[in-house]
């Protein structure tokens, strides 16, 4: 080695000796900085989740404009390409809305665009919405079931009497969107119940056929390049950002509630503690419909109504029927602007159809405070406040824990 590179190499190594004696002190604070720096970046990419579902009071108006075409877009996707059998319907029909934790939400087109303009600076707008939007229409397949329900009852002379009754409604057998290809299977079956015998299909399983989110997979493959090491946690960020948050994890339950027998409790009068909870709608009493199987005032399908409408004007106030905090605030495409709180003890109420949304997630609320003004959002024929009250994920009759018209 020539005297030359040896010179060099000492001076190195001096330089480096030096180097770390003037960083050693500050080594703890750069690795400070270093964590700082990283859950700064945790933190905004939540941030970005958050404000993708929340309501819209706090975004510019450009960016409202494009959460509404979103919306209105979704609810289009979710029903331009639906058939019973081979004929054509619009609406969403399933006796049981298994259609719910499959649809198209408002908010995976704003985050799909979102990646769009991360990835290649495409501005998001119409044009951008179309161009995503025409990837993931959905298709929800149906086929009528007659339900019959036999009723033994005793006449005046003490005679057994059997009284015959049919039920036509609707039975999600396919479906196929940005959540996954699905097909849905029935048995016939009798189900006893006191003095009633209830013939008809029951929901066995849902099979899925491919792969969960493979559509969307696909396409943040082919159209944005993501590579395939990062696929799964951009696929969650999308499908989180429907509830406001992202965990890692699907956390749908708070929507699946299955409008089954099998998960409804036909009496929960006793459950909750008398005086627990107050009416949701001060000033307002007059119920117009209430808990339990109707014919849906849009699809006209026979199927459960799982809460109460109260008929309130538009700006009404909804209020928390007791202390709790909010575990969603946002839209659904079923619900509208809506509202869930958490009381404890398993029990969850939820506020639908709104016009303003009054708090935030993880807010902490008191009993009688203001969260929701009444609207016509989602699937509703006008406005009115539509309440519901769920123990340990099962659907109860709210009307159970308030006097009639809630006085």
């Amino acid at each position: 080695m020539s005297i030359k590179n040896k010179a060099k190499n000492k001076l190195a190594k001096h330089a480096r000796k030096i180097a770390f004696k003037v960083l050693k002190p500050f080594l703890p604070y750069i690795l400070t900085i270093g964590l700082i720096f990283f859950l700064i970046c945790t933190i905004i990419d939540a941030v970005f989740i958050q404000e993708v579902q929340t309501d819209s009071s706090d975004l510019p108006e450009e960016q409202a404009q494009v959460k509404e075409m979103c919306i209105e877009k979704s609810e289009y996707l979710n029903t331009c390409n639906n058939l019973i059998g081979n004929i054509s319907t619009n609406y969403l029909l399933d006796v049981d809305s298994r259609e719910t934790d499959k649809l198209v939400e408002w908010s995976h087109l704003y985050s799909i665009m979102a990646f769009h303009n991360m990835t290649n600076g495409e501005k998001i707008n119409k044009n951008l919405l179309e161009k995503v939007s025409k990837e993931f229409e959905s298709t929800f397949i149906y086929e009528p079931n007659t339900v019959r329900i036999e009723t033994i009852s005793t006449d005046e002379n003490g005679n057994e009497v059997v009284s015959i009754r049919e039920e036509n409604h609707y039975i999600l057998i396919e479906s196929n969107s940005i959540i996954g290809h699905y097909k849905y299977h029935y048995e016939e079956k009798v189900i006893q119940n006191n003095n009633s015998k209830t013939i008809g299909k029951v929901f066995i399983a849902e099979e899925l056929i491919g792969e969960k989110y493979e559509r969307l997979k696909e396409y943040l493959k082919s159209k944005l390049m993501i590579k395939e090491d990062d696929l799964n946690t951009d696929i969650q960020i999308i499908i989180q950002a429907a509830n406001g948050y992202y965990e890692g994890k699907e956390n749908i339950a708070w929507l699946q509630a299955d409008a089954s027998n099998a998960n409804i409790i036909q009496d929960s009068s006793t459950i909750i503690p008398k005086g627990k909870l107050i009416w949701p709608i001060p000033g307002y009493t007059s119920i117009s419909s209430h808990f339990g199987m109707r014919v849906h005032p849009i699809t006209g399908a026979y199927k459960l109504h799982t809460g109460t409408d109260v008929s309130a004007p538009i700006g009404a106030r909804f209020v928390a029927m007791a202390d709790g905090t909010v575990i969603e605030a946002g839209y659904n495409n079923v619900y509208g602007n809506m509202v869930m709180i958490d009381h404890g003890e398993g029990i969850v109420t939820l506020y639908a159809h709104g016009s303003e949304i009054l708090v935030k997630i993880n807010q902490v609320v008191k009993k009688n405070q203001a969260v929701l003004k009444v609207g016509s959002t989602g699937y509703s024929t006008g406005p009115h406040a539509h309440f519901e009250i769920r123990i340990n994920g099962k659907l109860v009759n709210p009307e159970n824990y308030f006097k009639r018209g809630g006085i």
